[in-house]
């Protein structure tokens, strides 16, 4: 049986930073992740922007809003990738490249000697005694903390906790991401989101490209001649999903390889490995962060990460709803929405904290997610340490 302080299950962006948190502050750490890749919707979904990683004045030169492993993540993409934060809207987000992301979630784990990994391995149950027994498909694993990275609450599920969530119709779509490579410099000019925009709404109502066309947008990549293309899709199980989302990329490049010279010549599609999910179970903490809390700034004395993306909620396939903050200044997340209310030594990050479903759809974010990973590994490794 592996012995551990702390077992973090998920290696997502929240996870990732939860375990390398926890191995730092000395704390014997085994992160578990099911799928073959470190990074989550960062890597296997193609999700290419940083969002949330930025103080939310864009008044002044960006800043990262959380320190720690979100600066350290930050500064690796920028030297490896050479991307800069540009504004989209009232906010700063960092082009990021999943291929590059994936490398940097790699040499972030592989520098801690207190820190084993096991990919491919998926945990089966969890028995709570003197401490938490967690069986998986590598072996048993004792642990003296456990921190949920799992994006759906898992480890609720495994321990027979409430999970939170909304209604089917009420929750975020999910999106599915494709790219295309060595475009022409031309289709990447300053307007060619407008253009595209322009030309597929046309395809549609001519017929030549189905409608769940209508809501793809393209964005640059931190790579040249890059474009990723993004398509909030309705409600399905994954496979399907993923089948509507591939047979829809096909459609689009080729409408695009056909009808635009800047495509012509482009390779591509390039299709995620998953859907990017944006919303599934939460976990119910001491304290459930509100919309409100994020949007007047409430400041509590718990603190530990800082929000600072937009309430954006994608409800529907037509775009998002967004609510900024009343003040440019982040929101303040509270240790105690990372904390289990039944459970002690049960710590909880990224999109499955304790958290309104309005509140979620600023703190699901990428760049929050790492804050809150790292929240809840610091804490996991404290409270183990207080066992002892």
């Amino acid at each position: 049986m592996t012995e551990a302080d702390v077992a973090v299950i998920g290696g997502g962006s929240a996870g990732l930073c939860a375990a390398v948190a926890a191995a730092r502050a000395g704390a014997r750490t085994v992160l578990i992740e099911r799928s073959k890749m470190l990074g989550g919707m960062g890597t296997l979904a193609k999700v290419h922007t940083f969002c949330g990683l930025y103080h939310p004045d864009v008044s002044k030169p960006p800043v990262v809003a959380n320190a720690g492993l979100p600066e350290e993540i930050e500064r690796r993409m920028r030297e490896r990738t050479g991307a800069v934060p540009v504004k989209m809207g009232k906010v700063y987000v960092l082009p990021q490249d999943p291929t590059a992301f994936a490398e940097i979630a790699r040499e972030l784990v592989e520098a801690e000697e207190l820190l084993e990994v096991m990919m491919g391995v998926e945990c089966t149950a969890i028995t709570q005694g003197d401490g938490f027994l967690l069986e998986t498909s590598a072996g048993s694993l004792h642990a003296k903390a456990l921190v949920d990275a799992s994006a759906d609450a898992v480890v609720a599920l495994l321990l027979g906790e409430e999970r939170l969530s909304v209604e089917p119709e009420r929750n975020q779509r999910s999106a599915f991401v494709f790219s295309m490579k060595g475009v022409k410099a031309e289709g990447l000019e300053d307007n060619f989101r407008m253009k595209l925009a322009l030309g597929i709404v046309r395809a549609v109502e001519a017929g030549e490209l189905p409608k769940e066309a209508l809501g793809t947008a393209g964005r640059s990549s931190a790579l040249a001649g890059e474009i990723y293309f993004t398509t909030d899709l309705d409600p399905a199980p994954s496979g399907e999903l993923m089948a509507v989302g591939r047979d829809l990329a096909e459609k689009v490049t080729d409408f695009l390889k056909q009808n635009f010279p800047e495509y012509a010549e482009a390779e591509g599609p390039f299709c995620a490995e998953q859907p990017g999910v944006r919303e599934t179970y939460r976990w119910g903490g001491e304290y459930l962060l509100t919309e409100e809390d994020l949007l007047k700034g409430t400041e509590f004395p718990d603190t530990v990460a800082y929000a600072s993306w937009p309430i954006e909620l994608r409800e529907t396939t037509r775009g998002a709803r967004m609510r900024y903050f009343e003040n440019p200044v982040p929101g303040n997340i509270p240790l105690r929405a990372l904390v289990s209310k039944n459970v002690p030594g049960v710590f909880f990050a990224g999109r499955c904290i304790s958290a309104t479903h309005e509140a979620l759809a600023s703190v699901r974010v990428m760049g929050t997610c790492f804050a809150t990973g790292q929240a809840a590994g610091s804490a996991a490794a404290r409270y183990q340490c207080s066992r002892k």
